[in-house]
C-alpha cells in the first residue's frame, strides 16, 4: 500500500486514485488496472481465484452480520474492522477439512474463540480503560447474557477520556448464523431460519460523572422472539464505554465517534454435539427415558492474539457457561386413548406401547408383537425428527 506525504490531494489522477481511509493518518494511493472482468469470469487460468474469491466473499457476507450484532457498539470504533473481521472467518474458514476449495463452510459456532476479545478500538483499548476483570455469564438455552461490572474508581482501575464529563456502560447481545454454501443458488447462506427478525439488543446503564466513577451494577439481556431452529449459532456479546456531555435540564447528550468496546465472548454449539449425531431412541410402555444429566459446561475464554489490531491478551480469565438446548432431554408424555367396543359397547383403554425417533427418510421395522398395528407419524413444531406412535 502506497501513501501520499507531502501533497494533499483526493481523487484520480491519470492511472491512480487517491484517497482517504478511516483509521489510517495519510492518504492511500492505489494503481488502476488489473485483469479485465470478463477474463477473471471466464478464463481457466482464473479457476483457482474464482475459488477463493467465492469463499472470501462468503465470509464478507457473514461479516456483515457479525457487523451487524455489533451495531449498538459498533459507533465506539475508531477505525474500519471489517477487514480484521473478515480475517478471522476466513481462518474459521480453512478449518472446515471435508468441503471442497470454494464450498468451505463457515462454522464459527464451532471455532467461537477466534472472535472473543476483539477490541474495536486501535488507538486506545477497552482493557487500558476498565482495567478491571468482568465476569459475566450466556445462556445458550435461555439466549440470555449477564454482565457483572465491578465500582469503577477513576485513576484506580477506570481511565476514561479527560475530554468528557460523563460515561456510561453499554452491553449489546446478539445472534451469528453459520454460513454454509447452497450449492442451488451457488453463493453462501445462513440456515434457513436466520431472518430479518434477528437483531441485536443492548442495555446501558446511567450516566455516571467521569471524575468519581460509578458503582458496581450488573446488566442483564434476554433475546426475546428469536429462538434458532439449530445449533448452528453463535451468541455474541459485547460491552462499551460510551461517553457524554451534559446538557440542559440534566439531559446528556452522546458524544460520537468517542468510547471503547470490545467483544467480551462468543458461545457456540457444545463440543460434545454434533449436527446429525443423534441416534433413534426407544421409550417402551410407560417408561420416559432421558438423557444423562448434563452439567452446564464452563469453558475459559481468553483474549486471541491472532492480529496486529483487534486482538489482545489478557491477563485474567473468563468464563461462559454454556447449557444445552431444551432438545437434548427427551421427555415425552405418555398418553392414553380411549376407543369404543362396538360389540360390547364397553371402553377400552389403549395405552401407547412403543415410541421411537427416526429421521424423515428412515424406514423404521415395527417391534416384534407389534405385528397388524398402525402407527401414527408426528413431526415437531421446528423440524425435529419424525415421532411414530405404535398403538394397540
Amino acid at each position: 500500500m502506497a501513501f501520499l506525504e507531502e501533497l494533499k490531494i483526493t481523487g484520480s489522477l491519470g492511472n491512480l486514485s487517491f484517497y482517504k481511509m478511516r483509521g489510517v493518518d495519510k492518504i492511500v494511493v492505489r494503481k488502476k488496472g488489473g485483469a479485465p472482468k470478463e477474463y477473471v469470469k471466464k478464463s481457466p487460468t482464473f479457476k483457482v481465484p474464482r475459488l477463493n474469491m467465492r469463499e472470501f466473499g462468503g465470509c464478507s457476507k457473514m461479516g456483515k452480520e457479525v457487523r451487524l450484532m455489533m451495531h449498538p457498539v459498533r459507533t465506539l470504533s475508531d477505525y474500519n474492522f471489517s477487514g480484521f473481521i473478515n480475517k478471522a472467518l476466513k481462518i474459521v474458514q480453512k478449518q472446515d477439512g471435508t468441503g471442497e476449495l470454494g464450498q468451505r463452510s463457515i462454522m464459527l459456532s464451532k471455532y467461537p474463540g477466534l472472535l472473543a476479545g476483539f477490541q474495536l478500538n486501535k488507538a486506545t483499548t477497552f482493557d487500558s480503560v476498565l482495567r478491571t476483570p468482568l465476569t459475566y455469564t450466556l445462556d445458550r438455552k435461555t439466549l440470555s447474557a449477564r454482565v457483572n461490572i465491578p465500582a469503577l474508581l477513576r485513576d484506580i482501575n477506570f481511565h476514561p477520556n479527560n475530554r468528557h464529563a460523563r460515561f456510561c456502560i453499554d452491553v449489546s447481545l446478539g445472534i451469528v448464523p453459520d454460513f454454509t454454501f447452497d450449492p442451488l443458488e451457488g453463493a453462501y447462506k445462513p440456515s434457513a431460519w436466520y431472518t430479518t427478525m434477528f437483531a441485536p439488543q443492548s442495555v446501558s446503564s446511567p450516566w455516571y460523572p467521569a471524575l468519581k466513577g460509578s458503582p458496581a451494577t450488573s446488566l442483564e439481556l434476554t433475546l426475546t422472539d428469536q429462538v434458532p431452529a439449530d445449533e448452528s449459532y453463535s451468541l455474541m456479546l459485547t460491552v462499551g464505554v460510551r461517553y457524554g456531555s451534559p446538557m440542559e435540564d440534566d439531559v446528556v447528550k452522546d458524544v460520537k465517534r468517542a468510547g471503547v468496546a470490545k467483544v467480551i465472548a462468543v458461545a457456540g454449539r457444545p463440543e460434545d454435539e454434533e449436527p446429525g449425531d443423534k441416534k433413534p431412541v426407544a421409550v417402551r410402555a410407560a417408561e420416559v427415558i432421558k438423557h444423562k444429566e448434563q452439567k452446564p459446561s464452563t469453558a475459559s475464554v481468553q483474549s486471541a492474539a491472532a492480529c496486529t489490531y483487534g486482538w489482545r491478551s489478557a491477563a485474567s480469565t473468563h468464563f461462559i457457561e454454556t447449557r444445552p438446548r431444551s432438545e437434548d432431554r427427551l421427555e415425552l408424555e405418555i398418553a392414553t386413548q380411549t376407543e369404543a367396543d362396538t360389540s360390547t359397547g364397553a371402553l377400552e383403554k389403549s395405552a401407547i406401547t412403543e415410541v421411537s425417533l427416526a429421521s424423515e427418510n428412515e424406514v423404521m421395522a415395527k417391534p416384534s408383537g407389534l405385528a397388524g398395528q398402525t402407527f401414527l407419524p408426528r413431526r415437531d413444531s421446528i423440524g425435529l425428527p419424525q415421532l411414530y406412535y405404535y398403538r394397540e
